[in-house]
């Protein structure tokens, strides 16, 4: 019988997203045996709500927004999560102080970042406990190391593999690894495309057999059609051409040579949200689900394994 796997990344705090999921995981309709997600939980903006004297109020996407009790605050704060938002109630002038303190919105990103994947972690925790579907997660290249601790507390159904071969369902195993190489943006896990391969290297070294093993790697391979995106200039402003935006691969030459090198049964991958898809690297089965978490909407695949190697490859949505 063929090992069902449910996959989907780059859910960045949507909260919305993170609760279809977790519900998608326990439910009759995909029927998964095991559980992937392939980096980038977290957010990167701080939506701040301000305490008047007769209600709250905020700007959330251009649009003036106000609470006038604690259950329209309630909403409030989960619209602002939806969308993969961080808010925190304040007053008009220390949010005028924090603008002029870069050091300070660290530290409280920070901060709410870490509570927000101890709140996903808890919320798998429960629903997942009976640990009939297991989780295996990575941290992406934009995911502080911060949530680390949060990620690896003691007691949480989902695995933290980063880092790490395991033996899954199915008798697979997974080599995991949320680093990817260097992006325009300096983002906390990223490196050189030789260190990558070096670090990717000496994982795949661990592994039994490549035809039985899932390499889940944040970063696509490089030019695979899962890594394209907006070509940037020395702004980092969308180059354009006769209107257009220009387009081409971003992935790593890595992951690619790793691909090529070891040619497991299927490699899944996230960090290009518009690039979803499906892809041949040689005998290898690679895969980006794609993300449109902040709309709400979860993107993923269904991937069967059986004996042979991978029998479906299926698009979902919801």
């Amino acid at each position: 019988m063929a090992t069902r796997i449910y996959i989907a990344s780059d859910l960045h705090a949507a909260e919305k997203a993170w609760r279809k999921y977790v519900n998608a995981i326990k439910g009759d309709v995909y029927r998964a045996d095991v559980a992937l997600l392939a980096g980038d939980l977290t957010g990167k903006a701080i939506v701040p709500i301000l305490e008047q004297g007769d209600g709250y109020e905020t700007e959330l996407l251009g649009v003036h927004r106000r609470a006038r009790d604690q259950q329209e605050l309630a909403t409030l704060r989960r619209d602002i999560a939806d969308i993969g938002f961080y808010s925190f109630l304040t007053s008009a002038a220390e949010a005028e102080r924090l603008a002029d303190d870069e050091a300070g919105r660290d530290e409280l990103l920070e901060r709410l970042m870490t509570e927000r994947v101890h709140e996903w972690m808890a919320l798998a925790t429960e629903r997942l406990g009976g640990g009939s579907v297991p989780l295996y997660l990575i941290p992406g290249n934009d995911d502080e190391f911060t949530i680390d601790q949060a990620l690896d507390t003691p007691g949480y159904a989902p695995v933290n593999a980063d880092g790490r071969v395991l033996d899954i369902p199915g008798g697979l195993q997974l080599l995991a690894s949320g680093w990817s190489n260097n992006t325009p943006w300096n983002t906390p896990r990223e490196e050189s495309e030789d260190e990558l391969y070096t670090r990717l290297e000496a994982l795949a070294e661990q592994v039994r057999d490549p035809r039985r093993a899932i390499f889940m790697i944040h970063v696509p391979p490089y030019d695979s059609g899962l890594d394209e995106a907006p070509l940037l200039d020395e702004n980092l402003r969308p180059t354009i051409s006769a209107g257009d935006v220009l387009r081409g691969p971003v992935g790593s030459t890595a992951v690619r040579r790793i691909l090529e090198k070891y040619q497991p049964v299927l490699s899944v991958h996230g960090h290009i949200h518009e690039s979803g898809g499906e892809r041949r690297i040689g005998e290898t089965l690679a895969i980006n689900p794609g993300s449109e978490a902040n709309h709400g909407i979860l993107r993923g695949y269904l991937i069967d394994i059986g004996k042979r190697g991978v029998e479906l490859a299926q698009r979902v949505e919801g």
